[in-house]
């Protein structure tokens, strides 16, 4: 069902002013969460007051694209728009009326649409389940840090009482044996919760460790399906081959931010080898620009173990290998590069570690003097050694 034949936006009322048109009514064969996700469309599309176009415009951006006809799709419950929709909805809402978005109108949106899509489409209803499942991991994490905070500094404060006790019991002489009996007593219960508390503390380390694991776990995971559910919305075919047809699809419509940001997905969703085949894949098509940006997208995302594991793997006369490590060198945080530099020396690969330090003199990289680390500093002074021996070499 489309939309009632009323005044467009593009046609406007007989004084010019653009008008809304009307919804036609729902389906009476969509399921009851379909019929629901599209009631709450309904009801905040009326709320914002913007025609179609005008809405389809606003929520268009960052790699999604819509149209009056696909708005007009989700109003009309045949089909569930992305998760992120829902944010950007009640950011309109809330700019219209005047209020900060509400967090719990924003709740019962996304929980209406991930209705829907469990029944139409099980990849949109991945989508929501992962991504709920970041939100809560990201606010464990935080509470985590939180609560270590704490205990660091209900650590500090224990401390402190144990050696003002300690100071006190020092001068027995003026003391009295009541006294003495007491300080002793405060002295020992300190003890006693400074080592329940660095307890604590190394084990909410570990937990936060652990929970960093998971959230960088699920990241890759998001970033995978988010590209999934581009193909599928592009109506390609998927992996690989998919991903591919789908860059050159949106380069040759000027769509290159889309581009860009499917390529992005890639590097941070896909196993290094499978991005390195694409990568092949490009150079194979001559599509340069594509292929570099494949490469460049990731040495600036990607995880430093995974680039250090891909690069110790591939062989030292790799065409590939020389390339992402010319990428590193050049676009990695320093942060990153530090951390590659460590994993080299702690694995031995000394023939690495020289090659990131060629390559990083060559792109002229440097490690920041702010960076106070010892292995920051490591890096720092073999790159000096590197640069003091090109310069005086003949």
């Amino acid at each position: 069902m489309g939309e009632r034949n009323l005044p467009t936006a593009q046609h406007g009322d007989r004084h010019g002013v653009p008008v809304r048109r009307g919804l036609a009514p729902l389906d009476e064969r969509l399921s009851e969460p379909e019929r629901l996700c599209a009631e709450r469309l309904r009801e905040l599309r009326e709320r914002i007051g913007l025609t179609s176009e005008e809405l389809a415009d606003r929520l268009s951006g960052d790699g999604i694209s819509i149209d009056s006809t696909r708005l007009s799709k989700f109003l009309n419950g045949r089909e569930v728009p992305r998760r992120e929709i829902a944010a950007r909805l009640h950011l309109l809402v809330a700019e219209r009326e005047g209020v900060p978005v509400d967090a719990d109108e924003l709740a019962r949106t996304r929980s209406a649409m991930y209705a829907a899509a469990r029944v139409r489409s099980p990849l949109q209803a991945r989508e929501f389940e992962l991504a709920t499942a970041h939100e809560d991991l990201c606010r464990h994490r935080a509470r985590t840090v939180q609560e270590l905070a704490d205990l660091r500094n209900e650590l500090e404060d224990e401390r402190k009482r144990r050696k003002d006790a300690e100071a006190a019991l020092e001068n027995l002489g003026i003391r009295s044996r009541e006294e003495a009996r007491m300080l002793t007593g405060e002295r020992d219960a300190a003890l006693d919760r400074i080592a329940q508390l660095e307890n604590q503390i190394r084990q909410a380390g570990a937990v936060l460790r652990l929970r960093e694991r998971d959230v960088a776990a699920l990241d890759q995971l998001m970033s995978a399906t988010d590209t999934e559910l581009v193909l599928w919305e592009m109506g390609g075919p998927g992996g690989l081959t998919g991903i591919r047809a789908a860059v050159v699809c949106l380069r040759d419509a000027d769509e290159d931010a889309a581009a860009d940001r499917l390529i992005e997905r890639i590097a941070c969703g896909y196993s290094v080898r499978d991005v390195m085949r694409l990568v092949a894949e490009f150079e194979a098509m001559r599509r340069v620009y594509d292929s570099t940006g494949v490469e460049r997208a990731l040495a600036r995302l990607r995880k430093p173990v995974d680039l250090f594991h891909w690069l110790s793997g591939e062989g030292r006369e790799s065409k590939a290998r020389s390339a992402v490590l010319t990428a590193v060198a050049s676009f990695a945080p320093v942060e990153h590069l530090v951390r590659i530099h460590k994993a080299c020396v702690e694995h031995g690969s000394s023939e690495l570690d020289q090659a990131l330090r060629k390559a990083m003199v060559a792109e002229r990289r440097a490690v920041p003097e702010d960076i106070d680390d010892v292995w920051a500093e490591d890096l720092r002074k073999g790159l000096a050694a590197l640069n003091e021996w090109r310069a005086t070499s003949p």
